[in-house]
């Protein structure tokens, strides 16, 4: 075993060492997170969502001026979202984080939420005849979402998974090109990282977004707004025909018609959470055989679609 050999075993050893010393790492900071009762883990603390969600939201708010967008120009509306944020934030599992929606007046469809609690209102979401969204049930149903979101802290989950894959891809390639003595092979590697990423590590994955379905759905009925209002969008969408329906595979969402019927079959056990909350039922609301005892042993943190 000549010299260079013998420095090129070296070099493999020391990058073996560093990626296993890193998976263990990692596997260490997994934990059972207490809001979706599974297994994850996250690099960040929840004042790194803060902060962070800070700075995306100063950040969008400056781009959207740049642009000429008005922004929390409707007192009425305004007023109406901080109302719905703070009644479902009250009943979230993380109720001191510091809550702000802001409305932008675009018609852009759209909702979306930053770590730690801020968030974002389209204007073009709510429209009490053509809207997405048409009542003030089906804007906290949307809320609750995005407040659900909040509190599973999908975003910094996914931040810390892209950590963890892109210094795994770089140790990789430093030991690729030690090996090779070149840089191709190595720049080719991190290229395929960046593109995987993008690719199969979308914003949101398709269990974070049934995820917020679910825990949105409790926060909302136990903020004594009507839970049927959540189904009732995504009902709307797929009978009015999404686009993304007919090629949901590839979509970082589910189907429209999944989400109905994925909310649709926790819907009882909502309305048993609403009832607790508000005293009654709603007058028009019946429930099926079997409930409320079904509702007692249900669990929300457990349930898996």
């Amino acid at each position: 075993m000549n010299a260079l050999t013998v420095v090129s075993v070296a070099r493999n050893m020391v990058v073996t060492g560093i990626l296993c010393a890193m998976t263990i790492s990692l596997a260490s900071c997994a934990t059972m997170d207490p809001i979706t009762a599974r297994r994850t883990y996250n690099l960040y603390t929840l004042q790194d969502d803060v902060e962070l969600g800070r700075q995306v939201s100063e950040a969008n708010i400056e781009e959207m001026k740049k642009a000429g967008v008005r922004i929390n120009d409707d007192p009425v509306r305004v007023a109406q979202l901080r109302e719905i944020t703070e009644r479902i934030a009250y009943v979230s599992d993380y109720p001191d984080l510091p809550y702000e929606v802001t409305l932008f007046h675009t018609n852009i469809v759209n909702a979306a939420a930053a770590p730690g609690g801020a968030m974002m209102v389209f204007e073009g979401l709510y429209d009490p005849e053509i809207g997405l969204v048409r009542d003030e049930d089906e804007l906290a149903a949307v809320m609750a979402h995005e407040i659900a979101h909040i509190n599973a802290r999908h975003v910094t989950e996914r931040l810390s998974r892209l950590m963890g894959l892109q210094l795994a891809t770089e140790l990789i390639a430093i030991g690729v090109e030690s090996r090779r003595e070149d840089t191709q092979l190595g720049d080719i590697l991190r290229t395929v990282s960046v593109v995987g990423a993008v690719l199969w590590m979308p914003s949101y994955s398709r269990q974070n977004e049934y995820e917020a379905d679910r825990l949105g759905l409790l926060y909302m009925a136990r903020a004594g707004y009507d839970p049927r209002a959540a189904p009732r969008i995504w009902r709307r969408v797929y009978e009015e025909g999404d686009r993304r329906d007919r090629a949901h595979i590839f979509s970082t969402h589910p189907a429209s018609r999944e989400r109905y019927e994925a909310l649709n079959e926790l819907l009882p056990y909502a309305m048993e959470e609403y009832a607790r909350a508000t005293g009654s039922y709603p007058p028009d609301y019946t429930p099926p055989p079997g409930f409320p005892e079904k509702a007692h042993d249900f669990d929300w943190r457990r349930h898996r679609p």
